[in-house]
């Protein structure tokens, strides 16, 4: 069966990814995603780019959409002229820094996708949200009230 991040995982994993982004200098939006691209969490510091909010859906929904970090996406298809004007011209299509895969027990089971700053500064607000929440997802989760962890069946 397959599993999804829990609202409430998707909750911390934004706010410390945008408190971070504030920290950094960089007011950034942050969503999360469920395994199968649903929005789950949503935040957006103020003075963060209106687009912003787009735009880190959209990162979060190619990560979980394609398993894999958006950045890396472009690396492995840069070289494809075909398959990368294909991509681009899927609406929603992100295809740079700042969409990261959630894991769980080796499952993908969201992402989080992060736009404001730089393109390295969203990935690594991307990275500080979950890292916020692995401690929880390794079994600490007992506290949110979610006896079977962060990731729900």
């Amino acid at each position: 069966m397959r599993r999804d991040i829990d609202f409430r995982a998707a909750h911390i994993c934004v706010e410390a990814a945008v408190s971070h982004g504030l920290r950094i200098g960089a007011p950034v939006a942050a969503a999360v995603v469920d395994g199968s691209a649903r929005l789950t969490a949503f935040l957006r510091s103020g003075g963060a780019f209106v687009r912003s909010t787009e735009i880190a859906v959209n990162k979060a929904e190619t990560a979980a959409g394609f398993r894999m970090e958006t950045g890396a996406l472009y690396g492995m298809l840069k070289d494809n002229a075909a398959v990368l004007e294909g991509l681009r011209s899927l609406p929603g299509a992100a295809l740079f820094g700042g969409g990261v895969p959630i894991m769980f027990a080796d499952e993908v089971i969201g992402a989080i996708g992060v736009s404001g700053g730089s393109e390295d500064q969203d990935i690594e607000c991307a990275r500080v949200g979950i890292a916020a929440i692995e401690t929880l997802l390794a079994g600490e989760s007992q506290a949110f009230g979610n006896e079977r962890g962060l990731a729900d069946d």
